[in-house]
């Protein structure tokens, strides 16, 4: 199994410069996972130097999420690996509604996207400080993928 998973990853790495496309704009959909865990269904509007988020999901109780951010234009590129990784720097607007009551919460995430170039595939992964106001600090890191319609 371990092996499996190192050679589809190498697979992965190597055929990225060939693959890697930048963000494309329109409206994607897709799922997400992270620790703390948390499971979400996730939309997405791109609409070039930013982009706005909805999800709804699970973290203990029922959760939505909205989340807008700005798209940083030039990708961060790893030579080495031959990877374009695109930033985003964004806020987050956090609800979470269970038997005890509604919290509310706010975070900074900071976005690395990877878009695949003949499908329209983006794979993304967010980490950043989320403030819960009754539930107190986290950091919430995120990992997920989406199916982009292009407008």
């Amino acid at each position: 199994m371990k092996r499996s998973l190192c050679v589809l990853v190498l697979f992965f790495v190597a055929t990225t410069a060939v693959f890697a496309a930048p963000p494309s704009t329109g409206i994607g959909v897709g799922i997400s996972a992270g620790l703390p865990f948390h499971a979400a269904v996730t939309a997405e509007y791109n609409f070039g130097p930013a982009y706005t988020t909805l999800s709804l999901g699970y973290i203990g109780s029922f959760w939505v999420r909205a989340e807008g951010g700005y798209n940083l234009p030039t990708p961060f590129i790893n030579d080495d690996l031959g990877i374009d990784l695109f930033l985003s720097v964004g806020g987050t607007f956090d609800m979470m509604f269970s038997e005890s009551g509604t919290t509310v919460g706010i975070g900074i995430p900071v976005t690395w996207s990877y878009t695949l170039e003949k499908v329209p595939m983006k794979f993304f992964v967010k980490a950043g400080p989320q403030l819960f106001f009754g539930g107190g600090l986290a950091f919430m890191g995120t990992i997920g993928g989406m199916y982009v319609f292009k407008l």
